[in-house]
């Protein structure tokens, strides 16, 4: 059976840059080999007040976030971003628009910088969340071959990488995938046809996500790879690649193009999410989705003997 982040109509929805600053506040210090108690003496708090604070469950204090970042070697304008795009601790009714599908407040959306260090921020939350949806246009992150990841900038193969070969800062390469994450990608069924030059890459590409299916234990918490049709043309089709994610008990709508953004409360990501839901709910069985991807393997292997 397939899995999806379930609706939660109650949840107070959290600021998607606290979320993620507080979530690369905690990859830092883990990287750095820094305890919670060394990173509590150097803001003069407690070690309570840092895991709540990397965990997005309080706001942090600027001071506090200027220390550790400083401490973190993480200065200059990249700092400068990140205590800028800081929300304050609470919005007023007068602050937030609630007009439309695009309601809001000022805090239920935040663009992060364009840079190697806004895309590992991205990995990250990837990686380390509890539970992933997504819908993609190619294969993402943590389900490549080698071969695959080595053509991953190939315009004809990911027209929009999000996870670069060069140049990705060395903390995020000490992110472990979450134990017993549960995670649902969804596969645009343009992936079985898309190869250009590099078909036989791309065939063992499908080759091992057929066996990452035919893997797969009902009811136990793990990855489902499942192809999604184009027709009947869904929501996901006009919106592009979008994952749901809940990570710290915190759900965003996040995606990657030229940059990282994350929502959280809007009414964007409300019909994203419900979206993504009804996806799921219109994706191949497992068996036909193993019967096309060994068929579409078989094909692109043909066609890279021709």
């Amino acid at each position: 059976m397939l899995h999806a982040v379930p609706a939660s109509p109650t949840e107070v929805p959290q600021a998607p840059a606290r979320i993620v600053t507080g979530l690369y506040l905690r990859c830092l210090r883990e990287a750095r080999g820094t305890t919670l108690e060394d990173a509590a003496r150097a803001v003069g708090g407690s070690t309570s007040a840092v895991s709540r604070w990397e965990r997005a469950e309080s706001p942090i204090r600027k001071d506090a976030l200027q220390t550790l970042l400083t401490r973190y070697g993480v200065v200059g304008k990249h700092a400068a971003f990140l205590m800028l795009h800081m929300p304050p601790q609470s919005y007023s009714r007068d602050q937030r628009d609630e007009q439309g599908l695009a309601r809001r407040a000022p805090h239920d959306f935040w663009a992060d910088v364009a840079d190697h260090e806004a895309t590992a921020r991205y990995i990250a939350v990837m990686r380390t969340a509890n539970d992933v949806t997504q819908f993609c246009m190619a294969v993402p992150a943590g389900l490549r071959t080698p071969a695959y990841q080595q053509i991953v900038l190939d315009p004809d193969v990911c027209a929009t990488p999000d996870e670069p070969v060069l140049g990705l800062p060395s903390w995020v390469h000490r992110v472990p995938w979450a134990a017993g994450q549960r995670r649902t990608v969804l596969l645009d069924e343009t992936v079985l046809t898309r190869g250009g030059s590099q078909s036989e890459a791309v065939a063992g590409q499908l080759r091992h996500l057929a066996d990452l299916v035919s893997r797969e234990e009902s009811g136990v918490r793990g990855l489902v790879v499942r192809i999604l049709p184009m027709s009947p043309v869904l929501f996901v089709h006009t919106v592009g690649s979008y994952a749901e994610v809940t990570l710290h008990g915190h759900r965003l709508v996040t995606s990657i193009g030229l940059f990282p953004t994350y929502k959280t409360g809007s009414g964007a990501a409300r019909a994203i999410s419900a979206g993504l839901r009804e996806a799921v709910a219109a994706a191949c069985s497992r068996e036909e989705t193993y019967d096309r991807l060994v068929r579409a393997a078989d094909a692109m292997q043909r066609r890279a003997t021709s």
